[in-house]
């Protein structure tokens, strides 16, 4: 069987181009993949910064409502009993 030059090339040329968007292909995955990880740990540096912020925020809503209690009890000590709209006879 004869295979012509110009047929022996058209099969060479689709192999490298072939060859060449797999491999930039992959290249685009590699570099993604990179860039990916490091975004991911400049999230994981600020959720680590929120987390202890969030949690400075509890401990201070914590005390907040204790002292909340405490005014309210004080002050339902210095108000009383709340008064009857209709006397017990």
């Amino acid at each position: 069987m004869y295979v012509s030059v110009e047929v022996i090339t058209m099969v060479a040329t689709a192999a490298a181009t072939l060859v060449a968007i797999v491999s930039g292909f992959g290249w685009m995955i590699n570099r993604m993949d990179a860039r990916f990880a490091a975004v991911e740990l400049r999230f994981e540096a600020q959720d680590a910064k929120f987390e202890a912020r969030f949690d400075r925020l509890d401990r201070r809503l914590d005390r907040v409502e204790c002292e909340l209690s405490e005014v309210k009890v004080a002050v339902g000590r210095w108000e009383g009993p709340k008064p009857r709209l209709m006397t017990i006879r």
